[in-house]
């Protein structure tokens, strides 16, 4: 019970650091998945301002012990939901098995204040 107690005060902790995801939203609120991923999945994502640019980190857990490769982009937002910026080209990462990765995105604009990511996997 101590350890859920410390759990839930770290998470409430990590939420609050980060304005642009409130308690309320959640990582799935905050992905576009294009088609399925089984086998990678956004174990983490954190934003942040930095110098007035919205910053973003996110983690990608492979939870299969086979390399999975994945494409991702970042969609920019403004506080309305409107995009403010052109699509971005799909990135491409390949993530070994039973493995984890770490990638990040500044938005190139500070008119940017919300983001999706959306996300595909080549392989199901």
């Amino acid at each position: 019970m101590k350890l859920k107690r410390a759990l839930a005060a770290a998470l409430l902790l990590c939420l609050s650091a980060a304005p642009s995801l409130a308690p309320a939203q959640t990582i799935a609120s905050k992905v576009e998945e294009q088609g399925s991923a089984d086998y990678v999945e956004i174990s983490a994502l954190k934003a942040r301002e930095r110098n007035g640019f919205l910053a973003i980190e996110m983690e990608l857990t492979n939870t299969d012990r086979t390399p999975q490769r994945v494409f991702w982009r970042v969609k920019w937002l403004d506080d309305g939901g409107f995009q403010v910026w052109d699509d971005e080209p799909w990135k491409p990462v390949l993530i070994q098995g039973s493995a984890r990765q770490n990638l990040r995105a500044d938005a190139p604009t500070p008119k940017a204040r919300d983001f999706r990511v959306q996300f595909n996997a080549e392989q199901n």
